[in-house]
């Protein structure tokens, strides 16, 4: 299943999984991004779905949602963010201990 990163035209940041288009408020990048508090992923309306977080070494963002768990790295995940990238790929999350 393909999944991208992308910008809204709101600063958003999007996940576009498959036909599923959740999202990250402007307002929880900040905290994401340099403080890496774990914040909520929306599907369109309010319902909480999921939660992204920076992982323990901070060179990544974890995305987990009902569709599936992904991985991007941070620098990609700031680019988008920052409007300097239109899009990146997320990456399947394979759990720890996966043969």
């Amino acid at each position: 299943m393909s999944a991208t990163l992308r910008l809204g035209s709101d600063d958003a940041v999007y996940l576009l999984v498959g036909r599923e288009r959740y999202r990250i408020a402007p307002d929880d990048l900040r905290g994401l991004i340099f403080h890496g508090h774990a914040v909520p992923v929306t599907r369109e309306g309010p319902a909480i779905v999921g939660h992204a977080a920076v992982n323990p070494a901070g060179r990544a963002v974890k995305v987990f949602t009902v569709s599936g768990h992904f991985i991007v790295p941070l620098v990609s995940f700031r680019r988008v963010a920052a409007g300097e990238a239109r899009s990146a790929p997320l990456f399947p999350l394979v759990p720890e201990g996966w043969p």
